[in-house]
């Protein structure tokens, strides 16, 4: 790198600007190009935010420019952690301030080495800032690594919008502070329940959608456990995970008869359902063949317990079988579950299960940066992988998965995206230029293959298919996904039928449905609940199926409340007719009292037997007077 093309961005405080023109017009001076922000930028906005990434992303270096303004700057934080992202070196220089603790940004600089070039000091400090930025820039391009010539096809290492699993374990990177706080969870739980007698055998994960969970579970916590973590966890029946569906009990059943070969599936059944709530319990002690061996068995996606059984019975049955087997004294169960964040309010309806997650859950929180890079960077550099980044691309996927808590599967489906257009070993800026990046890639990639359906049928079919698979909720933060049979795809007319296996291929081959098997039965379910945010077209046609779903209740609302109107009536009548019966009966007893009945019966017997009185009324007006049409209707 030639002196001309050294390029440093300037990050301070618009109150240190007589001190940053004075160095900028030095420093050009010295033929190094300086980027410092437009006056008429107005910070924290997305303008400003994207020009302060173009200025970064195009430097060599960072030069702080330290003072008391600048230490309680939110934007000259922003600025750091760019340069953070996209690792660009900082050079602090001390413009003002007695303390340098107290003009320093409190990040990680404070034990960085820095110039002081305050007041007369600037004169000899300056020379120094320039030997250094030179130095230093001329050993970052020299130090770029030369790489090899590889001759072998590159093993794809990122999931997609899958979640990581058991076989994954040497992919998955990022999560070594959340697995180790998993494991030490893990220990002290079940040293201080020997300890104490309390017999809680149960860790609960729970985190936004998209926080990773099941893959710091299934990838992360129990990879750990099953090589020893734990004092003896090496030794411990680990059941194949589960995630209760719509039948969680078959499920659970399946599980055990995997380590139960000798029992048959109707046994185990009942054992379950056997009202004592023991049958997890006494299973699983049959499967601990020492006192001390336990029995785990992971719940992940515990919030399809309250979305997609539609039984209450069979969710309390294994709410009671969980919490009975997680808290018998002695007992060998290990619960290990992962519960989305906002479905954290579910199990307050069953209090005893409520108090144990209370006590015995952890969160799994946003990624930090350096996490993120591991996720990203880490995989690329395992033997059988050996991909490199082009240019700033690891900056980029970091800037746009900042603020990005549940965006993990989007990083990983763009990564996976990457490697299916990569340059030989290189994942190239082009094509994530075209694919739109982090927030575009996934959309973009949905629509594509929605458009590529052969007709119209098959798109109408493929709306009706996502919106099988997806329960829209009467808001989006109600939305779940539920999965179903594969047999559902039976449609009554063939040619339906083979066209919608036709569009379920197509997601399916193109990564956005999952095919997997659940209680013996082939099902289908979205990979992740990321598409629903990303796709436009598919959260059109959930919204309108809120809509729908509104409209229908709107309708079953009114006809229940006519149905209510017209019993209320009927009601009414009812009571109106009992009332008039009862008026009728105390108007004969009264006549009876004075006399009235008499002369009722006086009318009727001149009637009947022809005695004569005194100017009798004709029949007809006899029985439309009010005493006979009493007794006619006594009568």
């Amino acid at each position: 790198m030639g002196e001309s093309q050294a390029f440093v961005f300037l990050s301070y405080s618009h109150a240190d600007d007589e001190f940053v023109m004075r160095l900028r017009t030095d420093l050009e001076a010295q033929d190094i190009r300086v980027w410092v922000d437009k006056a008429d930028l107005q910070p924290g906005t997305e303008e400003w935010d994207e020009a302060i990434r173009t200025g970064i992303r195009a430097c060599q270096a960072v030069v702080l420019i330290a003072s008391s303004h600048a230490r309680t700057s939110p934007y000259i934080k922003r600025e750091l952690r760019m340069a953070e992202m996209y690792q660009r070196p900082v050079y602090p220089v001390w413009a003002a301030g007695a303390q340098w603790l107290d003009v320093v940004p409190i990040i990680s600089l404070s034990g960085m080495q820095y110039i002081d070039a305050r007041e007369t000091r600037y004169q000899t400090a300056f020379p120094e800032i320039v030997r250094g930025l030179r130095t230093s820039l001329s050993a970052t391009s020299d130090s770029l690594p030369k790489l090899p010539e590889l001759d072998f096809e590159p093993r794809n290492p990122y999931k997609g919008l899958r979640a990581f699993n058991r076989a994954d374990t040497g992919d998955f990177f990022g999560r070594d502070q959340l697995i180790e706080q998993l494991v030490q969870a893990f220990k002290e739980s079940h040293s201080s329940d020997q300890l104490r007698g309390e017999h809680a055998r149960l860790l609960a994960v729970v985190g936004p959608s998209g926080s990773g969970k099941s893959s710091v579970v299934l990838a992360g916590l129990l990879p750990r456990l099953q090589s020893g973590a734990v004092p003896g966890s090496q030794g411990w029946v680990y059941l194949e995970p589960i995630t209760p569906g719509s039948h969680p009990l078959e499920t659970l059943t399946l599980a055990l008869a995997e380590h139960l070969p000798e029992r048959s599936l109707k046994s185990l059944r009942e054992d379950l359902e056997d009202d004592s709530a023991c049958g997890l319990h006494l299973l699983a002690t049959i499967l601990a063949t020492s006192p001390k061996q336990q029995v785990v068995l992971v719940v992940d996606q515990f919030e399809e317990l309250f979305t997609q059984t539609t039984s209450e019975d069979e969710r309390q049955r294994l709410i009671d079988l969980l919490v009975t087997a997680m808290t018998k004294p002695a007992g060998p169960v290990v619960v290990i579950l992962t519960l989305r964040a906002d479905f954290y309010d579910r199990p307050m309806s069953y209090p005893d299960l409520y108090h144990l997650i209370e006590a015995h859950h952890q969160t799994a929180l946003p990624m930090q940066m350096h996490e993120l890079r591991a996720t990203i960077e880490q995989p690329a550099g395992l033997s059988d992988v050996q991909l490199t980044f082009e240019g700033d691309l690891v900056g980029d996927l970091l800037f746009e998965m900042q603020g990005q808590a549940g965006a993990l599967p989007l990083l990983q489906f763009t990564l996976d995206q990457l490697f299916q257009r990569r340059s030989g070993h290189t994942l190239t800026l082009q094509a994530y230029r075209e694919m739109g990046g982090v927030k575009g890639a996934l959309a973009k990639h949905a629509e594509a293959i929605y458009t590529s359906l052969p007709s119209q049928e098959h798109r109408h079919l493929a709306r009706a298919l996502f919106l099988r698979l997806i329960d829209p909720g009467v808001n989006e933060q109600d939305t779940t996904l539920r999965r179903a049979a594969l047999t559902e795809s039976q449609l009554p007319d063939p040619q339906k039928t083979a066209f919608l296996e036709e569009v379920a291929h197509t997601f399916i081959t193109a990564r956005l449905l999952t095919t997997t098997t659940v209680a013996g039965i082939p099902t289908i379910e979205v990979s992740h609940e990321a598409l629903i945010w990303e796709w436009t077209r598919l959260s059109d046609w959930l919204r309108e199926a809120r809509e729908d779903l509104r409209l229908q209740k709107a309708l079953q609302a009114s006809a229940a409340e006519r149905e209510r109107q017209a019993a209320a009536v009927g009601e009414q009548q009812e009571q109106e007719e009992a009332h008039r019966k009862r008026y009728s009966r105390r108007t004969v007893l009264a006549i009876g009292i004075t006399g009235g009945v008499g002369l009722g019966l006086a009318i009727v017997s001149a009637w009947w037997g022809g005695i004569p009185s005194r100017q009798p009324d004709p029949p007809s007006q006899v029985f439309h007077s009010p005493i006979a049409i009493v007794v006619t209707r006594l009568l």
